[in-house]
């Protein structure tokens, strides 16, 4: 992806593209206003969504902001999937079952954001913003 990314980034927009774990980027510390996640957790376990956490929280300003989106497990839609459906769409994430279980908001929390505010994006997706303690 980072290759199809400086491809299409024919105008050079981007000063410096970086290939790095999203929980230990290598970046310094406080140099961010915002870190946005998106489609992510569902494709990790929460552990290692905990410790993606951690590292915004390192890299944001105070007063600097994280953004997820992803899929929402409250959502009607994938509540009242026909069962078949959603083990077909299970088959394909093995970390769904962790994701579906797992409480990002208070994840958010126990690495040091503020409480977290979540919206529907969509009827399937939800966005949640918290920001780092000023």
């Amino acid at each position: 992806m980072l290759t199809v990314a400086k491809s299409l980034d024919t105008n050079g927009e981007i000063c410096k593209w970086i290939h790095a774990l999203a929980e230990n980027t290598g970046l310094a510390s406080n140099s961010f206003d915002l870190v946005t996640l998106q489609f992510v957790t569902h494709e990790l376990p929460h552990n290692t969504s905990k410790e993606i956490f951690a590292e915004a929280l390192r890299l944001l300003r105070p007063g600097g902001c994280i953004a997820l989106v992803d899929n929402n497990p409250k959502s009607p839609v994938i509540q009242n999937l026909p069962p078949i459906l959603f083990t077909l769409m299970k088959s394909t994430e093995p970390w769904s079952d962790d994701y579906y279980s797992f409480d990002i908001e208070t994840a958010l929390e126990q690495v040091g954001f503020e409480k977290a505010i979540t919206i529907a994006s969509d009827p399937r997706h939800r966005t949640i913003i918290s920001q780092k303690p000023k």
